[in-house]
C-alpha cells in the first residue's frame, strides 16, 4: 500500500492508547506502563496527535502541543513523529508531516518547531527534506539530582 491510500486524522481524546505500541517501539527503554502513565499526564495538558491509518492498521504517529512564545509567537510543537519500522521511506512521515503544517496555518501558527535526539541521523535528514533548520540547542536538567 502507498502513502496516497493513507487516511490521516486527528485522534480523539479516548483513542490516544492506540498510538501507544507505536510509542513503545519507539522509546523501547521506558517501561509500557510508564508510557501510558505519561500519556494520562500530557492529555490534561494540551496534548493532541494525529494517526495514518493504512484500512484500519495505525502506521504512523505524530503528535503535537500548541503555545506562544516572544521568540516566535504562535507555535505548533510537534513531539514524536513515528512510522512503523517496517513501512519507513515510503512517504507516510511526510505526509504526517504536510498534515501538521496545515493545521498550523490553520490555527495561525507563525512557525513549526520539533526536538530531534542528537543520535537520529536518519530522522535529522528527513527534517531537513521537510525545509527544517536547526535554530539553536535544547537544553535540560534533571533537577532531581544535585
Amino acid at each position: 500500500m502507498t502513502a496516497d491510500a493513507l487516511a490521516i486524522r486527528e485522534l480523539k481524546q479516548e483513542e490516544l492508547p492506540l498510538i501507544l505500541p507505536l510509542i513503545e517501539s519507539h522509546n523501547a527503554r521506558i517501561a509500557p506502563e510508564e508510557l501510558r502513565r505519561r500519556l494520562d499526564v500530557m492529555i490534561p495538558h494540551g496534548y493532541h496527535c494525529i494517526a495514518a491509518f493504512q484500512g484500519d492498521r495505525l502506521v504512523g504517529v505524530a503528535g503535537y502541543w500548541l503555545g506562544a512564545r516572544f521568540y516566535c509567537g504562535e507555535y505548533m510543537d510537534v513531539d514524536n513523529v513515528v512510522v512503523d519500522e517496517t513501512l519507513r521511506s515510503q512517504g507516510i512521515g511526510a505526509k504526517l508531516m504536510d498534515w501538521l503544517h496545515a493545521k498550523a496555518i490553520e490555527l495561525s501558527c507563525k512557525i513549526v518547531v520539533l526536538d530531534s535526539y542528537t543520535t537520529y541521523a536518519g530522522a535529522h535528514r528527513f527534517y531537513f527534506r521537510e525545509g527544517y533548520h536547526i535554530l539553536g540547542f535544547h537544553f535540560a536538567r534533571d533537577v532531581r539530582q544535585s
